[in-house]
């Protein structure tokens, strides 16, 4: 009996130390590290003037239409001193003129810019797999915000909001879930909208019809890895 008894003594202590080791090591390691947070930020000052911006493939979608985006400065923009414009003032109204993020894909996550109202309509394009599916965001200079969806090129509205534009910046956000979509003016939410096809694709900025628009302090936040 006594044999037995050291036996199982020895196997508790064994075990004991072996709990004590791990414990030794959770502590050492720490928690379990969660995904990685992924932010891009363009804030085009480092650009040079008069030129394209670095970083993003320049579109056309939708009807063809020219497009020319510059680097140019601006008395008072989110990011002093330069902004991003679409410049070519002579453009269809249901032609897309397109700034697309180089090296980053996203299906959920937030993505947002600063516009300054002009004649034209301006905002957000995300989740865009090829050049017939995609989201774009647009808002014209009375507020008016529509949420459309591109799929195999046909356009669907999802969403429409009413934004009450009060300073020459306003900013404008799409935070993305599955299908579950939040369009948000200022960091508060103006409506909600259902994605009919989500999936992983690139994100940028968007103007449509004749006049300027002008973009500044483009950020995408999302959870994920970097994409080729």
């Amino acid at each position: 009996m006594r044999k037995v008894f050291a036996a199982e003594m020895r196997v508790r202590e064994s075990l004991r130390g072996l709990c004590l080791a791990a414990l030794l090591l959770v502590a050492v390691a720490g928690p379990a590290s969660p995904a990685l947070a992924e932010k891009v930020r363009n804030h085009f000052d480092a650009d040079s003037l008069m030129r394209p911006p670095g970083f993003f493939d320049l579109l056309v979608l939708g009807a063809p239409g020219p497009a020319r985006w510059l680097i140019l400065t601006d008395l008072n923009p989110p990011s002093a001193p330069n902004r991003l414009v679409q410049v070519e003032s002579r453009r269809p109204s249901d032609s897309i003129a397109a700034a697309i993020r180089r090296n980053y894909s996203f299906q959920d996550g937030t993505v947002s810019t600063f516009v300054k109202q002009n004649a034209g309509r301006e905002g957000l394009i995300l989740r865009m797999k090829d050049e017939k599916n995609f989201l774009v965001l647009l808002v014209d200079a009375s507020g008016d915000v529509a949420l459309w969806s591109y799929v195999d090129g046909a356009k669907t509205e999802i969403g429409r909001g009413k934004a009450v534009i009060a300073r020459p910046w306003e900013k404008f956000s799409v935070t993305a879930a599955g299908p579950r979509l939040s369009v948000l003016f200022n960091d508060q939410k103006l409506f909600d909208a259902t994605d009919p096809r989500p999936a992983a694709g690139r994100t940028g900025l968007a103007a449509t019809g004749p006049g300027e628009a002008s973009f500044d302090e483009f950020v995408l936040e999302y959870e994920g890895d970097r994409k080729p």
